[in-house]
């Protein structure tokens, strides 16, 4: 509703009016003060008509980017429900009040079309035209770049011009109608247009390119490890920023750490190759083009630290294991051990073993140990299955269990969402097993585990693993349910069950060939060997 200004009133006539009213049609309301009331009224509905009064400037550039203000009335007031055309072409709506509209064009040819503003759903062709000149138009008709400075020749460039290169600003230094100086931005090499935009007239043509040299000089240090791990540092000109940029060694994936448009640093990856030496392509691609320095990087065997293995393999992810990693070529002092990006703190170190402290990690996860060894970057896995750790949170360890102790019998336990916890040994027979968004996995190095319970439900999300698809079980697992006839049910699942909702139960065993056969030959009784057909 809409509030009017009165100003004239008499027992038999009352005088109003509205400083902006949307189009549309109003019921009128007359209200009278002190208590009496609205008043009864036949005077029907008052239309309000949307009407364009002026549009200013009046003409632009045929670029477009020239911003004009349509006054008149009817508007909605709402940017979200007003839009105005002009022929094919949309003027992008920047604010919108009962009695004005502020928009910028777009580009269009002269005699683009009439002007069309539509706003609470209400559409008025305006008797007054906006018109697109091609001598309202800003012209570049050169464009030269030394060091970071650009010189743009033209017409019509006005007295306080700005420029664009593909949506980077390059700040104005100096200008006149006919030329117009900046300093180029820190952009990524490729091919830009080159726009001028005049306040009172709109955009210049943008057919005319300021080319941005990609170029990589050098990258520094020129060897490293075969693990990877060696911190490089790529300088040169016009590089990216963005992520799509990329840097390989080799066609590997350098790990990028920083990024300037003069300078990359990235870590070099592990490489696989047995050689003594490799020599390495270094290369960064972008989406505006690629530069390659040929045979920059050279992975040394000489220089490569080792591990061969590791033990223990496991830990829990609140840390404090100790794990003694050995191998060859590692530092008397400075050396650093992470594991899934966790720390692991240094207990010892000599070059053939170092010994540390694992810290907290935030979920179960199986990753390779990685050792960077001062000056040289991370050692290479002998045998990366017998390097790998696994932070999962073990059943037999009273640190899954808040350093409260085990599970004992008759207790129901709750693994949780985010939880995962390993079955390492048999279990007592719990009175409630609830897998309520966690992962219990049987431990598929046990010789032999058993899983003990009344009930057992399996909700939310949950998980109750034994192997899986790609890595079948192939030991003993049991799972034992406990009751009697005389138990009380779990809804709708009943007693002595395994009740699955909203989870899952995985169960891979060995696979088998042959489940079943043929005699191949008469089987007495007495006989102490029979004869198959498979």
């Amino acid at each position: 509703s809409f509030e009017g200004t009165v100003s004239a009133v008499t027992d038999t006539s009352l005088s109003f009016s509205f400083t902006a009213l949307p189009a549309g049609k109003y019921n009128i309301i007359i209200n009278v003060k002190g208590g009496v009331g609205n008043a009864q009224s036949s005077l029907g509905q008052l239309s309000s008509n949307m009407e364009v009064s002026a549009i200013s400037p009046s003409s632009g550039s045929i670029h477009g980017g020239q911003t004009i203000k349509i006054t008149g009335g009817g508007f909605s007031g709402n940017i979200e429900d007003t839009e105005v055309a002009i022929g094919a072409t949309n003027c992008t709506v920047l604010s919108v009040s009962p009695g004005e509209i502020t928009c910028t064009t777009s580009a269009c040819s002269e005699g683009c079309g009439d002007m069309v503003v539509t706003s609470n759903g209400v559409s008025k062709t305006s008797s007054v035209p906006f018109n697109y000149q091609d001598s309202s138009s800003p012209t570049v008709t050169s464009a030269s770049g030394a060091a970071s400075t650009l010189t743009i020749v033209g017409t019509s460039f006005g007295s306080n011009p700005s420029v664009s290169l593909s949506g980077s600003e390059c700040t104005v230094t100096s200008s006149t109608a006919t030329q117009v100086t900046c300093t180029i931005p820190g952009i990524a090499g490729g091919n830009y247009p080159v726009i001028v935009h005049n306040p009172d007239l709109g955009n210049s043509n943008n057919d005319v390119l300021l080319t941005i040299d990609l170029l990589l000089t050098s990258s520094t240090p020129s060897t490293g490890s075969y693990g990877g791990g060696t911190l490089l540092t790529l300088a040169g000109k016009g590089f990216s920023s963005d992520d799509t940029r990329n840097v390989t060694v080799c066609d590997l994936p350098c790990d990028v750490q920083s990024s300037t448009t003069t300078e990359i640093t990235c870590i070099s990856p592990s490489n696989p190759d047995s050689g003594s030496t490799l020599s390495c392509d270094v290369a960064v691609v972008q989406a505006s083009g690629s530069v390659t320095l040929s045979a920059a990087f050279t992975y040394d065997a000489s220089i490569t630290p080792a591990i061969t293995a590791a033990s223990p393999l496991r830990g829990g992810t609140g840390g404090g294991t100790l794990v003694t990693i050995t191998g060859t070529g590692f530092a008397i002092s400075g050396n650093k051990v992470s594991i899934a990006g966790s720390v692991c703190d240094i207990a010892t170190e000599k070059p053939t073993e170092i010994t540390c402290y694992t810290n907290y990690h935030n979920g179960a996860i199986e990753a390779p140990i990685i050792v960077d060894v001062p000056g040289q970057g991370y050692a290479r896995h002998s045998d990366l299955a017998q390097s790998t750790f696994y932070y999962i949170d073990r059943w037999s360890s009273k640190w899954t269990w808040g350093g409260l102790g085990v599970p004992l019998a008759n207790e129901m336990i709750v693994i949780t969402e985010g939880q995962t916890i390993l079955l390492d040994v048999d279990t007592p027979v719990l009175r409630f097993l609830l897998i309520n968004g966690g992962t219990l996995m049987f431990d598929k190095d046990a010789p032999s585990i058993e899983l003990q319970s009344e009930y057992i439900l399996v909700a939310g999300g949950g998980k109750l693993q034994i192997g899986s698809e790609e890595e079948p079980y192939e030991n003993k697992a049991l799972i034992t349910m406990h009751g009697n006839v005389r138990c009380t049910e779990m809804p709708v699942f009943g007693c002595k069950v395994i009740g699955i909702r909203e989870g899952s139960l995985d169960i891979h065993g060995k696979y088998i060939p042959v489940t079943w056969t043929h005699l191949a030959q008469t089987a007495n009784a007495g006989d102490t060997t029979i004869t198959l057909k498979q």
